[in-house]
């Protein structure tokens, strides 16, 4: 049985709209990976017509189309970022390059709504998207451009005021008030994020958030000391960033030391139960907890980073990763690990440190936390499609299917790292130069 199976759907995305070539394009005698089976179809022809795939077979040919040989490359569908942070037009080829053919945005920005509009033009040789609302964060938010909400009918003018702006979900954040939260999930729009340090990740998944960012909420719900934590919790102080940031590292690290199995066990039980999928981004993670040491990833990448991000990260070598980050990290890996063994569905998302290449990073962590490689693939793949509602249009090359594909120079079933292998892109059917 597949692992969203019996899975709670997201509402469809009604486009997902962007670039298609207008001249049919041949790729021959490439293995085809299907990634929900996890079998490999070799020496296949792949014929693509009006921004969808037309044939996959053998022997197939077109007087019309351009013919790219593929002979010795692998084709996949291509891959989805599921938790990105980009505001900068700019980085957009970089998450192509990498393979990267769709992403789905964690926080509003006005520049959002020209890449909209772009989008549906369908001229524009860009990833496919999906846009969040603004964040929603309580009375004193920790991130610009987040929308501040204290009571019940805040969280209603949010939420009208979002949708009308035209955001395709809700971004939930962690200073939400409880009862801000609750009228939010009344609302009837799909919402994601984080959990508010209010709202225990139980409620979370039983009030219809359908995803998790970041495994939030996940190790103080499965803490022994769950009770103790939320008091102190409750006194951060966002005036004073960091020293509520330090607090909170101190508390976070305390859940993961107090881990109860049961109580895990039994919110796996609830996620399944509710449809809660997870984005847990260990690039994230591993990259807080390597900071200082030769194991920091991000070193020959920062003139890639997203450059509102960039300075903080530029400033890496003047301080390092605690003891607790790295145990955090370490139980977070035991967390995914255990969440995919009850079979909660899982997204692959990086929080974007490096456009496209940070989603192979976090491809190969999840292999590290012991999905095998088919399976961290599908965390990209038919599992962003599935919870986008998007399973008939992505996921897949077969007939009928968006023509959005990766051809790799090894298979990455054999060793997940060989996804980096990107040799060609193709995005609604026509080949990225």
């Amino acid at each position: 049985m597949l692992f969203w199976e019996g899975m709670t759907e997201f509402r469809a995305i009604p486009e997902l709209a962007g670039f298609r070539a207008r001249k049919p394009l041949l790729v021959t005698e490439v293995d085809v990976v299907d990634p929900a089976s996890g079998s490999v179809s070799t020496g296949q022809d792949i014929l693509m017509a009006e921004g969808r795939v037309v044939r996959v077979g053998a022997a197939l040919r077109d007087p019309e189309a351009e013919v790219l040989p593929g002979a010795g490359l692998v084709a996949l569908p291509g891959f989805w970022d599921m938790h990105v942070h980009t505001f900068d037009e700019a980085t957009l080829p970089k998450f192509l390059a990498r393979g990267v053919t769709g992403i789905r945005h964690m926080g509003a920005a006005p520049v959002h709504a020209q890449w909209q509009a772009k989008l549906h033009g369908g001229d524009w040789q860009a990833p496919r998207m999906v846009f969040a609302s603004p964040i929603l964060d309580g009375p004193r938010p920790t991130r610009p451009g987040s929308i501040a909400v204290t009571t019940a009918e805040d969280a209603k003018a949010a939420v009208a005021r979002s949708v009308a702006d035209g955001a395709e979900f809700l971004k939930v954040y962690s200073g939400l008030p409880a009862e801000a939260y609750a009228a939010i999930a009344a609302s009837g729009v799909p919402f994601a994020g984080h959990v508010p340090f209010e709202v225990p990740i139980e409620t979370a998944a039983l009030s219809g958030q359908h995803s998790v960012e970041h495994l939030d909420g996940l190790a103080l719900g499965t803490s022994s000391r769950e009770a103790e934590i939320r008091r102190g919790l409750s006194t951060l102080d966002p005036s004073d960033p960091a020293a509520m940031f330090a607090e909170f590292g101190r508390l976070n690290h305390l859940a993961a030391t107090t881990h109860d199995p049961a109580r895990l066990a039994a919110l796996c039980h609830v996620f399944l139960e509710r449809g809660t999928w997870h984005v847990p981004t260990l690039a994230v993670l591993h990259a807080k907890s390597t900071v200082g040491t030769p194991d920091f990833p991000l070193t020959p990448y920062l003139p890639d980073i997203e450059p509102a991000l960039r300075p903080a990260w530029s400033r890496v070598g003047s301080w390092s990763a605690g003891t607790g980050e790295r145990e955090v990290f370490e139980h977070s890996l035991h967390l995914v690990r255990e969440l995919h063994r009850a079979g909660v569905p899982l997204l692959a998302g990086t929080d974007t440190f490096v456009p496209g290449h940070s989603l192979h990073d976090e491809l190969g962590l999840l292999v590290r936390a012991g999905l095998t490689p088919l399976e961290a693939l599908r965390t990209a793949t038919v599992a962003p499609a599935r919870f986008l509602g998007a399973g008939n249009r992505f996921g897949a090359i077969a007939p009928g299917m968006t023509a959005d594909l990766v051809l790799l120079q090894a298979n990455p079933l054999d060793d997940i790292a060989n996804t980096r292998t990107v040799r060609t892109v193709i995005l609604g059917g026509a080949v990225l130069g």
